[in-house]
């Protein structure tokens, strides 16, 4: 493993108060483009700490698949690695869903002596003691998520969670004047991303008289999102507005709706370019959290300048305003397919190519 350049070799190479002095930290807008990530800390990792001699093989765990979004995340990221110099193998690996799966997985990658490990856990306390043993392995650990100081990450990139909760909440209860029932369909039971966004949702209806009238798990898919929503909607249960964690299940519900002849009711999406197309020729009342799959390559991003030896914010967060019924022209796209998401951080020609209708 090159890990012997890192920190200490680096320092007695050179002097480290020489390295910190022309260090220059890595700015936001390098990790994703200007007002879509933004530091939640002003502490730093330090300088030359995780250099290491090139090329590298890094590593990244992720819970599953599932969705469309996840599938261009994943294409994104590896795009983005592929486009390194400095990266000889890039190695991912998705645990089914399955918190055995993803510690067996980070123990096989720490056993390989990768230089580095991006994570985005199932769930933080699943993987705490695997990321402890990579760390004092000598692997730096990036984060996608907030573990809330639970591991000893060098740096967490996030996005979603109880804001992606909170926006939906906060328009539908504006929307329902404060009253009504809703329905709330969920992504995968025991997620963490699903935890949070639910809590967000949680927090923005209390106090108000909006009740919870059914309440199921469509795993961000929407296969079975549409026959969840189909057992409600002919059940005849009575629902004023849904509020969705992912907009695979949105556009789901909505086609049912329209098959079914049911009035279409206030429902909360996502920046899926499919839901996009549906809110459009459907006129719905909606609002869109952007859930961008540029935290990928953002990832990929930060791990190469940790072992570039640059200085990072320990923390970053994407939070842009979501998508509303006045901006939703500025973000759909007529010409691709209902596949795609917002916003995108692949070249142009490149999405013709993946995602041209």
């Amino acid at each position: 493993m090159k890990n012997s350049t890192r920190a200490a070799g680096f320092a007695a190479a050179i002097g480290f108060g020489v390295l910190a002095a022309f260090a220059q930290p890595v700015q936001a807008k390098d990790l994703l483009a200007a007002g879509l990530m933004d530091p939640t800390t002003d502490a730093m990792t330090e300088a030359g700490a995780f250099k290491s001699e090139g090329p590298w093989t890094i590593g990244m765990s992720f819970p599953g698949l599932g969705n469309t979004w996840i599938v261009q995340m994943i294409q994104e990221t590896k795009f983005e690695a592929a486009q390194s110099e400095g990266i000889e193998e890039f190695v991912f690996i998705e645990a089914g869903w399955q918190p055995a799966k993803q510690v067996a997985d980070l123990e096989d990658l720490i056993a390989r002596k990768v230089d580095a490990i991006i994570v985005a856990p199932i769930a933080p306390a699943v993987v705490q003691k695997q990321v402890e043993a990579a760390v004092a392995a000598g692997i730096p650990v990036i984060t996608y998520g907030s573990s809330e100081g639970l591991l000893p990450s060098a740096v967490e990139l996030n996005l979603g969670g109880k804001t992606f909760g909170q926006q939906g909440g906060e328009w539908l209860r504006e929307k329902l004047g404060g009253e009504g029932t809703i329905w709330v369909f969920r992504g995968i039971a025991g997620a963490n991303e699903d935890t949070l966004r639910y809590d967000g949702m949680v927090e923005a209806l209390a106090g108000s008289n909006i009740t919870i009238g059914s309440e199921v798990f469509g795993d961000w898919n929407y296969t079975k999102g549409k026959q969840l929503c189909e057992n409600l909607v002919l059940s005849g249960q009575p629902v004023d507005g849904i509020w969705f964690s992912g907009a695979d299940m949105t556009r789901a519900c909505i086609d049912v709706f329209n098959d079914i002849g049911k009035p279409l009711v206030p429902m909360t999406g996502e920046g899926n370019n499919g839901f996009l197309r549906i809110w459009s020729e459907n006129e719905l009342d909606s609002v869109a959290p952007i859930y961008t799959p540029g935290i990928g390559p953002a990832l990929v991003r930060a791990t190469i300048a940790l072992l570039e030896g640059e200085q990072l914010n320990k923390s970053y967060y994407s939070d842009p305003a979501p998508i509303t019924n006045e901006t939703l022209k500025d973000f759909y796209r007529a010409d691709l397919s209902d596949a795609f998401w917002v916003t995108s951080t692949l070249p142009d020609a490149e999405v013709n190519e993946q995602f041209k209708r």
